[in-house]
């Protein structure tokens, strides 16, 4: 890495930023949006060490899942972060046994744990077998070691507030679950992925809980069987044609995992909005993306947009955020105002609802 001004990659930088600042405040000045950027390090060395003293909340792991993310070294800059942010939790990577070595030699010299496994025969619709199994190899791992609470995350996701498993454990001791079943805290999604108006579309790819709620969450069947044979064949079809409820049932990820999880623990689902919702209140949490300056490499730099959710139109890819779940949990907003949204469950993953109908 070239820190230096004066080298040709600093002026190049320089030059880029002047042009990216006059182009966004002509687009201010003119356009019909207001613009802004953020501006992330890449590398552990730009951080400063600065995590507080936490109060002991029990032995915590970050457990990275899925193939290194080699561009600009993410997983292991990662890695690296986590170690001056979070410098009490154990962490571990949960990858595939073809990883070649060098890939892994350098996270072993940064104290990080590896857990290997084979891929699984059947990688399931959306991969979902891919992850359930590099997933719960590295959630059964740090269970197995002593972490009472577990940060399960992706290969190419980055939090980069300090002190975030604290944040998390105290959200997780502050909001106790509803309902009597069995879990013995709630699981909180972070960042992407918990669907507002799909059923039980709870974000899957980074995920907070205690150990015990964590191995119940992460270990779920395997998938053996395709969608029904009237699905389209393949994934973007199915996006593009299906209903949004019908693929939550048979073919999302994510509402299989959580969905899943809620029959484990006991409670019923009648894949309705409304159920879903309180589903959310009652047993799960999210928080937003500032809380955890959250940042997922792919994505983030891919559509250079922090946010899905839209500010002209409701869409079923919006987001459930903290302030919708903080009104659920507080009844502010009630389960019940899900009925108008019901008809959402006939809509595809890209189209627009009309709350008016």
């Amino acid at each position: 890495m070239n820190n230096d001004p004066e080298s040709d990659s600093g002026i190049l930088f320089k030059v880029g930023r002047r042009i990216l600042m006059w182009t966004m405040r002509q687009m201010n000045r003119r356009g019909q949006a207001f613009l802004t950027y953020t501006s992330r390090p890449k590398y552990s060395s730009q951080i400063a060490p600065m995590a507080e003293p936490e109060k002991d909340l029990g032995p915590m792991a970050i457990v990275m899942q899925g193939p290194i993310a080699e561009e600009d070294n993410v997983t292991l800059e990662t890695m690296r972060i986590y170690a001056r942010t979070m410098p009490n939790a154990r962490r571990y990577l949960s990858t595939w046994e073809d990883t070649p070595e060098h890939l892994l030699a350098p996270l072993r010299k940064e104290g990080v744990e590896i857990v290997l496994s084979a891929k699984p025969d059947v990688p399931g619709f959306s991969n979902v077998n891919m992850q359930l199994v590099s997933a719960g190899a590295g959630v059964r791992k740090a269970h197995g070691d002593g972490a009472e609470w577990i940060l399960k995350t992706r290969t190419d996701q980055r939090l980069y507030r300090h002190n975030v498993m604290g944040f998390l454990a105290s959200m997780a001791l502050t909001y106790p679950p509803e309902g009597g079943f069995d879990q013995k805290y709630r699981i909180i999604g972070v960042g992407h992925g918990t669907l507002k108006f799909a059923p039980y579309h709870m974000g899957d790819q980074t995920v907070f809980g205690h150990a015990n709620d964590m191995l119940n969450y992460w270990t779920p069947d395997l998938i053996s069987a395709p969608p029904p044979d009237y699905f389209p064949e393949t994934v973007p079809e199915m996006y593009d044609t299906m209903p949004i409820g019908e693929m939550c049932k048979h073919a999302v990820a994510e509402s299989y995992i959580a969905s899943s999880y809620l029959k484990k623990i006991g409670r019923p689902l009648d894949w309705s909005v409304e159920d879903s919702w309180a589903a959310y209140r009652d047993c799960f949490a999210v928080v937003d993306y500032g809380t955890t300056d959250f940042f997922w490499a792919k994505v983030q730099t891919g559509t250079l947009r922090e946010f899905i959710n839209r500010y002209d139109l409701l869409w079923i890819r919006n987001e459930l955020t903290f302030a919708d779940w903080m009104m659920l949990y507080a009844g502010t907003v009630t389960v019940a105002d899900a009925r108008k949204y019901e008809k959402a469950l006939d809509l595809k993953f890209m189209d627009v609802i009309d709350a008016d109908t």
